[in-house]
């Protein structure tokens, strides 16, 4: 069973990814939670050796030890576990610290929590895109577009008009029904249900193929 991270686990992990002398393009924490949000959602299992170099872009963390690179692989071992669970119970629940800010508007920016969260989870669900492709049943393709279009919408203020341009324009109908802040709320409303969704339909796939695994191992 794994050991949930402590405040001061979270504090030291965001500190050892936050350090300047990281290979560009490494995930921050918040990053690191949605990108293994997608990951743990995978129709297919990606197991820690294909998924680890992702963090740090391919690149070697600088670890400055092996105790230094055991503690901080166990810390993100844990993380993923736990985040793990929540997909298998289908959570609609955000992970503490990337809750939503009151004003809308707020919850985009480059600091911002859920903004970086959505980062990641964007940067795990394109990695993927192959396996959500090789394995997605054709009926099923529109729902977890859109759920993955909600759950990337805030990562940028740039994609998130781009998506609601999208969204609420046609050839024969120019002007957007709703105002982009109006769309934005919707969204938000939505961000729990999508969570679930993600999860339950990546999950279900994996199981029912584990579960084919095995019934052709007992033939």
């Amino acid at each position: 069973m794994y050991t949930p991270l402590s405040q001061a686990d979270i504090a030291n992990l965001t500190r050892f990814l936050a350090d300047p002398i990281r290979p560009d393009g490494t995930l921050g924490f918040q990053e690191l939670q949605g990108f293994l949000f997608a990951v743990a959602c995978s129709p297919e299992l990606v197991p820690p050796s294909a998924w680890l170099p992702t963090i740090s872009d391919e690149e070697d963390l600088g670890f400055k030890d092996e105790v230094e690179a055991q503690r901080i692989m166990g810390l993100i071992i844990d993380l993923y576990n736990g985040i793990n669970d929540s997909v298998f119970e289908r959570s609609e629940n955000l992970p503490p610290g990337c809750e939503f800010r009151t004003t809308i508007e707020d919850n985009f920016g480059e600091e911002v929590p859920i903004s970086l969260w959505s980062r990641g989870f964007m940067i795990g669900h394109e990695w993927l895109a192959e396996v959500w492709d090789k394995y997605l049943p054709e009926e099923l393709d529109g729902e977890v577009g859109s759920t993955a279009m909600v759950l990337s919408f805030f990562s940028s203020r740039q994609f998130a008009e781009f998506y609601y341009l999208e969204s609420t324009t046609t050839p024969r109908r120019r002007r957007p029904k709703m105002t982009f802040t109006e769309f934005a709320e919707k969204v938000r409303e939505l961000f729990p249900s999508a969570l679930s969704s993600y999860a339950h339909v990546g999950r279900s796939i994996s199981e029912a193929l584990i579960d084919s695994d095995f019934q052709d191992e007992q033939k």
